[in-house]
């Protein structure tokens, strides 16, 4: 249990990270969304996300610790963090200039190829497609 509370708050850190990189923490759909991702793709328990992203625990690691972390999570993983985060920064249909630099200090903190990076790239277009979806009219 303690393993998924590190991984839950080293996710929502992480989340975090790109939100802050949005300029706005607060928009409704970004912590919804970091919620639903933690429990359905990362596979976490409500239980460890509670824990995970409570303020005695995340509020005492920084960047730099986001980045060790997720530099020593397996690479399978680590592909599922980036896109979680991508998947965040996308929410609103387009990335900002320090959206795109945290998903790159992301990537090479994980060490991901091109190739690893636009698989994470479509995912999260793909998982936001389906969180937001667009209706297209004729």
């Amino acid at each position: 249990m303690e393993q998924d509370i590190e991984r839950a708050t080293l996710w929502f850190l992480t989340a975090r990270g790109m939100a802050a990189a949005s300029g706005d923490i607060a928009v409704d759909s970004q912590p919804s969304a970091a919620g639903l991702f933690a429990q359905a793709v990362l596979g976490l328990s409500e239980d460890a996300c509670i824990e995970g992203k409570s303020a005695a625990r995340i509020n005492r690691l920084s960047l730099i610790d986001c980045l060790s972390g997720v530099a020593a999570l397996p690479p399978e993983i680590q592909e599922k963090f980036l896109t979680g985060a991508l998947m965040i920064a996308l929410l609103d249909r387009r990335m900002d200039a320090a959206e795109v630099r945290w998903a790159s200090v992301l990537a090479s903190a994980m060490r991901l190829s091109t190739q690893r990076v636009e698989e994470c790239c479509l995912g999260a277009r793909i998982l936001t497609d389906m969180l937001h979806p667009v209706t297209r009219t004729s």
